[in-house]
């Protein structure tokens, strides 16, 4: 008897659902507390901190987003790379937690932004991507001048590259403290039912979203993706067994009289 086998359920790559709730983001209909080009008159203070320090701005930003849900619910990047929930996170979520933002300070801080778009249905203005596709330009075209000027060996390519790469570092450093600055606004106007400032007193001109309610725990945040239908499953049984044929005559065969 053969043992009955199982077709593999279809799994969807990870690649495929980062594009799936990035299509779900384009969907919000609220906008940021404030934009980027005014975070660093927003909070000041902050947007300092986060200019000179970002990871530990990231580490802070990432267990107040999370509120209740730390740190039973955590996860390295939210579960947005291979690695995550395979670091130990359960065990020593402190840890995971400071090395992520060490190591992986992009996606960390990327990864708050996600979750507060997600939970909040907030969606970027045309200048805020203008600002962020402008620093990881500046970025690339760094990197494509410095093996330029490595290959080429040429004393003013290598100046444009040094010229470059402090652009890109400053863009990004700057970028980078205003996008927690923004963050950081978004969350305390939840956390203050509504209102950016402890006093509540709201940016002027700005409209402002329906208050969400906090992340809960055991609830992870992310778009709401419609799954795929796992294919059917078809069971293999062996066929039963025919009965073996009656033994044949020989045709030579007479009795004797």
């Amino acid at each position: 008897m053969y043992a009955p086998r199982q077709q593999p359920r279809m799994q969807r790559s990870l690649s495929q659902k980062k594009r799936d709730q990035a299509a779900a983001r384009k969907q919000y209909n609220n906008e940021w507390q404030i934009g980027l080009m005014n975070a660093p008159c927003a909070d000041p203070g902050f947007c300092c901190y986060a200019f000179f320090c970002g990871q530990c701005a990231a580490y802070g930003q990432r267990k107040l987003q999370m509120g209740p849900a730390w740190p039973s619910q955590y996860t390295c990047c939210n579960g947005g790379t291979c690695i995550s929930g395979r670091c130990g996170e359960q065990s020593n979520p402190e840890l995971c937690l400071c090395c992520e933002v060490v190591c992986c300070f992009p996606s960390a801080m990327a990864t708050t932004r996600f979750m507060i778009q997600d939970e909040q249905r907030v969606m970027n203005t045309q200048c805020d991507n203008c600002l962020i596709g402008f620093m990881l330009l500046t970025q690339q075209i760094a990197f494509c001048l410095r093996c330029v000027a490595m290959v080429s060996q040429n004393p003013d390519i290598e100046r444009l590259a040094d010229a470059v790469d402090c652009l890109a570092d400053l863009t990004y450093a700057s970028v980078c403290a205003c996008m927690l600055t923004q963050q950081q606004v978004q969350i305390r106007y939840r956390d203050n039912g509504g209102s950016i400032a402890p006093t509540g007193r709201m940016a002027g001109g700005v409209t402002t979203a329906p208050q969400p309610p906090m992340m809960q725990a055991g609830v992870r945040s992310g778009p709401q993706v419609v799954a795929q239908q796992p294919p059917p499953t078809y069971v293999y049984t062996v066929p039963p067994t025919r009965p073996s044929p009656p033994p044949r005559r020989d045709e030579n065969y007479y009795p004797t009289v």
